[in-house]
């Protein structure tokens, strides 16, 4: 039986929180997802401390091994120029890990994406997730759409983007 190797991904707080929050996060097994240890004090300690649910959840998967949280350090030339751009701590680790290991980084944030973009590092959002999952058959048209709804209630999706991920799941 031919064995799928599951992508290997570096995610940022973002697409762990909504798609958490939109009841998507199970689609995140459909990768090998790595956290550096800034996301998870950002999502798991601090979002309990603030009584969020979603901290629970994330912190569940990450126990039962789904997530695998990484210490990395950032070279100091990356940091200052991440810096420059405005990102955050925990972005910047994201985009660093992704940019040398040549692997997709999860981001929903804008300027995070656009500097990611402009090294050239793959990346995704919560909504490529959903739609991954959708062509992967994890979940239904209906329930792809369910959750577009979700974390469009969320997250701010211009009418653009919107559209555009409804026609993705239409195809």
């Amino acid at each position: 039986m031919l064995s799928l190797k599951k992508k290997i991904v570096i995610s940022n707080s973002g697409p762990l929180i909504h798609l958490t929050m939109a009841n998507l996060h199970g689609l995140l097994k459909q990768y090998n997802v790595k956290i550096p240890t800034e996301v998870k004090i950002e999502v798991v300690d601090k979002g309990k401390e603030k009584g969020f649910s979603d901290a629970i959840i994330i912190e569940e998967i990450i126990k039962e091994g789904f997530f695998n949280v990484i210490e990395f350090s950032v070279e100091p030339s990356f940091q200052k120029a991440a810096n420059i751009a405005g990102l955050h701590q925990a972005e910047i680790v994201v985009v660093f890990f992704a940019f040398k290991n040549n692997l997709i980084a999860l981001l929903d944030e804008e300027p995070a994406r656009a500097f990611a973009e402009g090294l050239g590092v793959k990346i995704k959002g919560s909504l490529g997730v959903c739609v991954d999952g959708f062509y992967d058959r994890l979940i239904t048209r209906q329930e792809a759409l369910a959750g577009l709804n979700k974390l469009s209630q969320i997250m701010y999706l211009s009418s653009n983007v919107y559209q555009y991920i409804l026609e993705k799941l239409s195809e």
